[in-house]
């Protein structure tokens, strides 16, 4: 019994090693991307958090904005012949989680895929299938969404570039930085599912219906609300671990 424990054992390792060695063809075909890390939102206009006083008002400040957060990323795409193509793209970020004043953004929607160095092997004439690093060039566009306290909602367009190294034909790993730009509309949500809040004057701060800041009331409907402000300022910066995993649905 032992012996042939053994001999499985051995059996399983003799296939694995060429599986793992096996040369890793350049990105082509169906992949699968998962990230984790971190993310940073810049400036101090995105203000999702409220005074601990009565009257729903927005805390300004160094304690406005959504402080460094976990997040992650899921991308499912398809490389036409290794040189990039469409992708489906999501990142998230969340601060504070699991307290009472957690928060958290979205970012979901689609965009193209490059990979470079496929290129630099087209226009040179240079066999780069078993090259060992893979860049990856992404730019996606799609919807947007913010909160904690208060929430905001708007577009977004995500430049990213990902170095990654090759384990084997059908697995890779690396980093990739994220540069998210969001367009939040001039008006911000006091309550998200009861569809109220304010608009945002010229310096995205919350204002009154009648254009008063102080003090501010609880909000009003957004449908009945015409905002001729403009959406707070800001951009989220992610370094994140990644994993990609390649599926060649069509090769032999």
């Amino acid at each position: 019994m032992r012996r042939s424990a053994r001999f499985s054992t051995l059996a399983l390792v003799a296939a694995l090693v060429p599986l793992s060695a096996a040369p890793a063809q350049a990105a082509s075909g169906l992949y699968l991307q998962l990230g984790l890390g971190m993310g940073t939102f810049t400036g101090s206009e995105l203000a999702v958090q409220e005074q601990p006083v009565p009257g729903d008002l927005p805390l300004l400040g160094n304690e406005c904005c959504p402080p460094p957060s976990l997040a992650s990323q899921f991308r499912l795409g398809y490389s036409l012949f290794g040189f990039g193509g469409p992708e489906f793209t999501f990142v998230g970020a969340g601060w504070r989680l699991g307290g009472d004043d957690s928060g958290g953004a979205g970012f979901i929607g689609g965009g193209l895929r490059a990979y470079p160095i496929k290129f630099v092997g087209l226009f040179t004439g240079l066999d780069t299938n078993d090259f060992p690093l893979d860049i990856g060039v992404g730019l996606s566009f799609g919807y947007s969404l913010a909160g904690q306290d208060f929430a905001y909602t708007g577009s977004f367009w995500d430049l990213d570039i990902s170095f990654e190294y090759k384990l084997g034909s059908f697995v890779s790993a690396g980093i990739k930085f994220d540069a998210i730009f969001p367009s939040y509309s001039d008006f911000v949500f006091t309550s998200y599912s009861n569809d109220r809040g304010r608009c945002l004057n010229g310096d995205a701060l919350q204002t009154n219906p009648d254009g008063s800041t102080d003090p501010l009331a609880a909000g009003a409907a957004k449908d009945g609300l015409t905002c001729a402000g403009r959406g707070p300022k800001t951009i989220l910066l992610s370094p994140q671990v990644v994993v990609t995993f390649h599926f060649d649905l069509f090769g032999a």
